[in-house]
């Protein structure tokens, strides 16, 4: 230590005061914790946080809950996770003096995990699965054998003409996964993989996305194809939303034969998703495959992968899925060991108007008419297909879930949303489910992570309270004016109404208008409050926070503009309205691109001023 450096001998004395402090971190048996109350230590997370003036233990089920209880630890001491990414962990001043914490709890859910959508760059989805933990989630979801269409809309900028498309080789995003297996591996995160894709690779054919392929399928391989009206052929031309013959022995094989190979190559893998093609009312007419449904031939299909896996002696989980057309139950297949696979819910026509309800008195289930189906809107009707499926297979499940693909663009102040999520998590268990994948943009905190920091926290704890949630969530994020915040957010929520939004009142509406007039008058006055906290806010998260809300104020006004005339009727003048709120995205999406995904929200709303309506599932999204 020489004379030319300036010591601050205060701050020298707390870091010796410290050091004398010790925290140890490990797995429940290395302190002889009991693990009785689990069912499975591998599955299932629990942590115990047992600090004394910063001396203690920070404890785990496993490997991943110790990282739980890290992330906890500084919770409780005061850190929040408001975003992914650098400037999105809140640290306040003062965590250099010794804590006293104590915690004991064990995740009211089991699968508490999110999947890869919308469009991604490498680094969005490391700050993603970074984020996570933090918050309790536990698993990732990187669908399709190699997901190039999440990667592509984004290094090839879709929907954004302001950008030169960087061009991107299957080569390269296999690279990009790989990398990411790492990254999910590292936190111990359960790692689920491919979901669509089964019904076109095993034949040759590219399940890379939702485009149509310039393939034109052999003789022998269209032989394997779903004959729908009269012709087998690919469904519009894409192999990932082509169903196949099922009843075809050859074709299940050829299937079979892929996904056990899968699984044998890839033992990383904790959950191995084995569904059928993303579209509806495409399964086939021939005269074998119309003596069943589509469901008995699925569980055949699962009960023949059982074997197979067996005979590799692999005990890989097989997650299936309740979809489209195989809500419909199956009539006399069964699975014959139900110990190796889970069930998939996954309501994607639901409406996000109402929340999950379990009582299905006096729903009556439409008949299964092939390839003529109309998919339920109603929660309870939802549910009441889920209900079905549970008399044939009461094993472990999970809902797969849509809050933040389409939904939330359709509440821009994202709290209508938020409450929603909390009450559909706490509805789960009522529904027979252990927890909730959600299926969604890598980039959902455009105005604000609240959403995603109540559906972490609330799988974690099902009583956790929405209001306390959200009370600590904005004073994290934005300090001070944390409530006049909530309080404007809220606001444009309601003006929004995201009923409306979503086309479940009409369309032309003097009600809307009112509403949405007054978007620009309630931005226009809560601005200053922006402007000030800009000014003030060193912490960087927060003034981060302050610099995305004042974008979103642009972006607001100008789609309230669009949904007004278009409520009134001036349809021209609404697309005018709505290329000007596209291009505003456009230009702006370097600034806020780590938490607004501008493809998916251009490709969610356009459809909104265009002629008819179109359902957003099914594979429509690309």
């Amino acid at each position: 230590m020489t004379s030319e450096h300036d010591i601050d001998a205060s701050a020298e004395s707390k870091l010796d005061a410290i050091q004398t402090h010790r925290l140890y971190l490990g797995l429940f048996e290395d302190f002889g914790i009991s693990t009785e109350t689990l069912e499975n230590t591998e599955l299932d997370d629990a942590i115990e946080i047992d600090v004394m003036n910063g001396d203690g233990r920070l404890a785990g089920a496993n490997v991943r809950s110790v990282l739980f209880a890290v992330y906890r630890y500084l919770e409780e001491i005061g850190c929040r996770w408001i975003r992914p990414g650098q400037d999105g962990d809140f640290v306040p001043v003062g965590l250099l003096q010794p804590q006293t914490v104590k915690v004991k709890e064990s995740a009211a859910y089991r699968h508490r995990g999110i999947c890869i959508e919308g469009a991604v760059s490498l680094e969005n989805m490391k700050d993603h699965i970074e984020w996570a933990p933090k918050v309790g989630f536990n698993a990732y979801f990187l669908e399709f054998k190699t997901p190039y269409t999440f990667f592509e809309r984004w290094y090839n900028h879709r929907h954004n003409a302001y950008k030169e498309p960087e061009g991107l080789t299957i080569t390269k995003v296999q690279e990009f996964k790989a990398e990411l297996e790492i990254e999910i591996a590292k936190r111990g995160l359960l790692y689920h993989a491919v979901g669509h894709g089964w019904t076109g690779e095993p034949l040759g054919l590219p399940c890379l996305g939702w485009e149509p392929v310039c393939v034109e399928p052999d003789e022998r391989t269209a032989s394997l194809l779903a004959q729908v009206q009269g012709q087998r052929k690919l469904w519009h031309g894409v192999p990932l939303n082509s169903n196949l013959c099922y009843s075809n022995a050859e074709a299940r094989r050829l299937m079979v034969k892929d996904a056990a190979d899968y699984a044998q190559q890839n033992p990383q893998i904790a959950m191995l998703h084995v569904w059928l093609a993303d579209a509806p009312n495409n399964h086939c007419e021939c005269e074998a495959c119309s003596r069943a449904r589509p469901a008995d031939f699925y569980v055949r299909l699962l009960n023949e992968l059982d074997e197979e896996l067996i005979a590799r002696q692999l005990e890989t989980r097989i997650v299936f899925l309740l979809y489209l057309d195989l809500l419909w139950t199956p009539e006399t297949e069964k699975l014959r060991n139900p110990g190796r696979f889970l069930l998939l819910f996954a309501p994607v026509s639901r409406t996000y108007s109402r929340t999950y309800d379990p009582d299905t008195t006096g729903i009556q289930l439409p008949p299964y008419e092939r390839n003529r189906l109309k998919f339920p809107q109603g929660i309870r009707e939802n549910v009441a297909f889920l209900k079905e499926w549970q008399k044939h297979f009461d094993g472990d499940s999970f809902a797969y879930e849509y809050h933040f693909m389409w939904d939330h663009y359709f509440d821009p102040g994202y709290e209508h949303i938020a409450d929603i999520i909390s009450a559909d998590v706490k509805q789960l268990r009522h529904l027979g489910l252990n927890g909730m994948v959600s299926d969604q943009t890598q980039r959902s905190f455009f105005p604000s992570g609240l959403g995603m920091y109540v559906l972490g926290k609330t799988l974690w704890n099902e009583n956790a309270d929405f209001d306390a949630l959200s009370k600590a969530y904005y004073e994290a994020a934005f300090g001070a004016d944390a409530e006049a915040c909530q309080w404007y957010l809220r606001k444009l929520s309601t003006l929004f109404d995201p009923p409306y939004m979503r086309g479940e009142k009409p369309r032309y509406s003097r009600e809307a208008v009112s509403r949405l007039a007054q978007v620009r008058g309630v931005v226009h006055e809560f601005q200053p409050c922006i402007e000030k906290n800009l000014k003030r806010n060193t912490d960087p998260c927060r003034r981060k926070s302050w610099a995305y809300l004042g974008e979103h104020a642009e972006l607001v006004v100008l789609l309230a503009d669009a949904f007004q005339a278009r409520a009134d009727g001036r349809i021209a003048e609404a697309r005018q309205h709505w290329e000007r709120t596209v291009d505003w995205a456009r230009q702006a999406e370097d600034r806020i691109q780590p938490v607004f995904d501008v493809f998916l929200f251009i490709q969610t709303l356009q459809k909104e001023f265009e002629e008819g309506i179109r359902t957003n599932f099914g594979g429509e999204v690309s």
